[in-house]
């Protein structure tokens, strides 16, 4: 196998690192109700929508496009799991939890697409699982610790990721990535604006709106477009290869926003809180990501 998947796939990882600390950002300081947020989402999908509807092409089984555009819709709902976990979690915390998603897509590539597996991708696994798990502890003052409640959000989010992947894989081989795009950004712009009929998030989603600055409107757009431009070179690494490889490198985000998150702490301390005061912590987060680098690795060999 040709080797150039390997960069797409990296750049999708640092610009969904840049998009993970504006996400932060904006629901700490602007947006802090994670359905306003996901609805306000919606609203920067629609020119995505259309770029990639004249990228795509239309000549292919309407049942196909349907089960495209119902994955969209899927996760065009469950993604607020992970706005939640942003509001009650550090970013640098949530980060490698959000990608334990190279275990999931392992073991379903292995079992539906017949992708075997070497030694060093298990033992590549295992480093980014006790990573994961190394940074979803949190240290009390009484010497006990506690879960994070990012975990059981983020765990789950994985799982569904996991097979949205390899159905996408499976899927390569009838359609193009554009198309598959297409109509999975469709899902989401399609499903959100139901979360309207529910009174208490409109409610919070008008008054969210009317707070809003300019500046963030724009911000968030522009964030949208980062996001999905991150999408479109992930799914062409997966177009490429196996999917079991590629969903292994984005497990070095958490080395982006690691550095990024620890720049702003120190440089820009009320943009985003991160805990950099405790020289354990920044040492835990650390020893972390380079665990989960290590697994990417041999992973990836």
């Amino acid at each position: 196998m040709q080797w150039y998947w390997y960069i797409p796939a990296l750049l999708a990882s640092l610009l969904w690192a840049v998009v993970v600390i504006v996400d932060k950002f904006v629901l700490t300081h602007h947006i802090k109700d994670a359905y306003s947020y996901q609805l306000f989402l919606t609203i920067t999908l629609v020119p995505i929508a259309l770029i990639l509807f004249f990228c795509s092409c239309f000549h292919h089984s309407v049942l196909l496009y349907l089960l495209i555009l119902l994955l969209g819709m899927i996760f065009g709902l469950v993604f607020v799991l992970y706005n939640k976990a942003l509001l009650v979690e550090e970013v640098s915390r949530v980060t490698p939890l959000f990608y334990l998603s190279p275990l999931f897509v392992l073991l379903l590539s292995s079992s539906f697409l017949g992708e075997h597996l070497s030694p060093k991708s298990y033992i590549g696994i295992g480093l980014m699982v006790l990573s994961a798990i190394l940074v979803s502890f949190r240290w009390r003052e009484r010497k006990s610790f506690s879960i994070s409640p990012a975990l059981f959000m983020i765990l789950f989010l994985d799982l569904l990721i996991a097979g949205k992947d390899v159905i996408a894989k499976f899927l390569f081989s009838y359609i193009d990535y554009w198309t598959y795009l297409f109509w999975f950004v469709l899902g989401n712009i399609v499903i959100r604006p139901f979360l309207l009929f529910l009174q208490g998030i409109k409610i919070r989603f008008i008054a969210d709106m009317k707070s809003l600055k300019p500046k963030i409107y724009l911000l968030c757009f522009i964030n949208s477009a980062l996001a999905w431009l991150g999408y479109v070179l992930y799914f062409d690494a997966i177009s490429r290869t196996y999917v079991s490889l590629v969903s292994a490198i984005p497990s070095t985000q958490p080395f982006f926003v690691f550095i990024f998150a620890t720049l702003l702490g120190v440089f820009y301390p009320e943009l985003i809180k991160e805990n950099i005061s405790e020289k354990s912590a920044v040492i835990i987060k650390g020893i972390a990501t380079v665990m989960i680098l290590v697994g990417a690795y041999l992973i990836v060999s």
